[in-house]
């Protein structure tokens, strides 16, 4: 009998010890990294450090955009719960301990930016979801970002106090809170630039304009520290830590120029008060080298409390707004016209109000003010007195090809890749489009005066641009240089030559043009004192339901000077006013406005600072004209 027994029972021992064996091997060796990630959970505690973002200068290297050192608080649930239990007991409820916890942090820190509700919902909930059917400790989560010093300095001293007779409240919060410092984005001229600029949100992370284009060089690379913590969740002093430090960002130099933006917004601001349009735009560029010097689009935000406004108010609206242009486009078509030769400056046609085809008519804005048609004209006269017909005429002289690659070459119709957010691209019809020879006559005609083309305000100051440089086309550019924190040196950005659209001698021609219209033509109000102006006036209709709303128009003005040997390009857009629509009595007198505030930087009557209040010039006397 015992002569088998004690072999069945070695049998049975042996092979209780090679399962145990065989478990032991399966966690240590092929569960091994689930487990060590398993205990790491519970031993190690990990925060993530946030970098300091790189600041956004101007091009006087004023900061735009920088960082400020504020400290945020974090809890670990689990430790707390743990720790209030040993402590109050174990009948005290997770949401009791909740709770108690909650209003002690928000006594401490005084209500600021933090829910009482809110932080014991976060604090009652010690699994965050269940893998496998197992639970998932919450070891981390955030109770308040980004505070002042003053704010959190009752909390810090309490985590602090190294003492062993502390209330027992102060050890939970011991337990289970920490203090990391963090940098937070601020905007030191609050609104200015704000579309161009855009923000980023709690997490560094760039939402619109420049800090969304370029936040990747901005915002730098994140450290961390882990702790090593015993089961109530603290630190143990000899534990294991690591520390990685942040890499701060590289800081972004940008061609804005404050002072012409200081200028621009002011003088959109005061237009906002008086013609009530729906949004505005203004661009200010340098026609050498693209360089924008200013980029306003109204209404804005502050981007410091971005939170406070709605969404539409971020887009960047001059690369966003996209609009029928109206006049502004005559000076591009008459452009391609005049550098194919398919017309001279002595070419003459005659508008007689309204001009009528076998397909389709076209309307002199002369009806609808109800004055005496043009007659016979040039395509210069047609410039200056802003005549759809003459241009519509002009326009069916050649073929649609010929207009299409010249407007493609100033950059209609494509992204003009900005990088100062998103931007539309517009709308410029191919010529394998259209099907039909009448519908071919029709869209030319109609595209000669702004019509059946999309825009934005930046296309049209590119191309403007254009004109004013001989031709020669620049890539907008909002950013200049990128300055290496670690090294402080700048890596400087070349403009960058896009090719030439027409000839100089072309551009030349466009020029003088465009002069007369500002000294003869709708574009009086855009005269400045002692200097040549050049450009154009334009007055859109919208598109309401299908049909050309004549009672909702987008006024607009593009123009440069000196004129003949520009600086500065300017450019004017206001969405449906509700007090003017025309571009001779709206737009014009901005430019003018404008224009005045930039010639008076140059050599100024008085001293200009970013807290002066600079206000437009009087422009509210009636005139005529688009």
């Amino acid at each position: 009998m015992l002569s088998w027994r004690c072999p069945i029972t070695l049998l049975v021992i042996l092979l209780v010890n090679l399962a145990m064996a065989s478990w032991l091997l399966y966690l240590q060796g092929l569960q091994s990294p689930q487990a060590r990630q398993k205990a790491e959970r519970v031993w190690l505690r990990h925060i993530d450090l946030a970098p300091a973002r790189g600041n956004i200068y101007s091009r006087n290297f004023l900061p735009l955009a920088t960082c400020q050192l504020t400290y945020s608080i974090w809890a670990d649930p689990h430790a707390i719960q743990i720790t209030a239990q040993k402590f109050w007991g174990r009948q005290v409820s997770r949401d009791e301990i909740a709770r108690r916890v909650s209003h002690m942090i928000c006594n401490l820190l005084k209500g600021k930016a933090i829910s009482e509700e809110e932080l014991t919902k976060h604090l009652s909930q010690t699994i965050k979801n269940r893998s496998k059917g197992r639970p998932i400790l919450v070891r981390f989560v955030w109770v308040a970002r980004q505070l002042d010093e003053s704010v959190v300095a009752n909390l810090k001293r309490i985590l602090e106090t190294k003492r062993r007779d502390v209330p027992l409240e102060w050890r939970i919060l011991q337990a289970g809170l920490g203090i990391s410092p963090e940098m937070r984005r601020i905007y030191p001229y609050g609104r200015l630039a704000a579309a161009t600029l855009g923000f980023v949100n709690l997490d560094n992370v760039g939402c619109y304009g420049i800090e969304r284009s370029w936040d990747k060089v901005l915002k730098g690379k994140a450290g961390s520290v882990e702790l090593e913590v015993d089961a109530l969740g603290r630190p143990l002093p000899s534990g294991y830590l690591s520390y990685l430090p942040p890499q701060s960002g590289d800081s972004v130099i940008l061609t804005i120029d404050e002072q012409i933006q200081k200028a621009a917004e002011a003088v959109l601001d005061e237009a906002m008060k008086k013609f009530q349009p729906k949004s505005a735009s203004a661009i200010v560029l340098d026609p050498k080298t693209g360089d924008i010097l200013a980029l306003v689009s109204k209404p804005d935000f502050d981007p410091n409390e971005y939170r406070r406004f709605p969404p539409e108010r971020f887009l960047n609206r001059p690369l966003t707004f996209v609009y029928e242009p109206g006049s502004t486009f005559k000076p591009l078509v008459a452009a391609a016209l005049l550098d194919h030769g398919v017309i001279t400056e002595h070419t003459v046609v005659h508008c007689n109000g309204i001009w009528k085809t076998d397909t389709f008519s076209v309307r002199c804005w002369v009806v609808q003010k109800g004055t005496a048609a043009h007659g016979a004209e040039t395509i210069s006269d047609a410039l200056i007195h802003s005549c759809n017909i003459a241009m519509a005429q002009f326009a069916l002289k050649a073929s649609y090809r010929q207009i299409y690659e010249t407007l493609i070459k100033f950059g209609i119709g494509r992204k003009l890749g900005v990088g100062a957010g998103f931007e539309e691209a517009g709308w410029l019809d191919p010529p394998n489009r259209f099907l039909a020879k009448s519908a071919v006559r029709h869209h030319q005609a109609t595209l000669s005066f702004g019509q059946g083309v999309a825009v934005t305000p930046m296309h049209m100051a590119v191309a403007y641009a254009a004109l004013a440089n001989h031709g020669k086309v620049m890539k907008p550019r909002i950013v200049k240089g990128v300055k290496d924190e670690k090294t402080g040196k700048v890596h400087w950005f070349e403009p960058q030559d896009l090719g030439s659209a027409i000839s100089p001698m072309t551009a030349s021609k466009i020029c003088n043009m465009l002069v007369s219209v500002v000294e003869e033509g709708t574009g009086k109000r855009a005269k400045l004192e002692g200097v040549k102006v050049a450009g154009k006036t334009g007055t859109a209709t919208r598109v309401v339901n299908g049909r050309y709303d004549p009672t909702k128009v987008v006024v607009s003005f593009f123009g440069f000077f000196p004129a003949y040997s520009p600086k500065w390009v300017i450019g004017i857009v206001l969405d449906e006013p509700a007090y003017g629509k025309w571009g001779g009595e709206v737009a014009a007198p901005l430019f003018a406005a404008l224009g005045q505030q930039i010639l008076w930087r140059v050599q100024p009557p008085r001293p200009l600072s970013l807290t002066q209040d600079l206000t437009a010039l009087s422009f509210f006397s009636p005139v005529s004209g688009n």
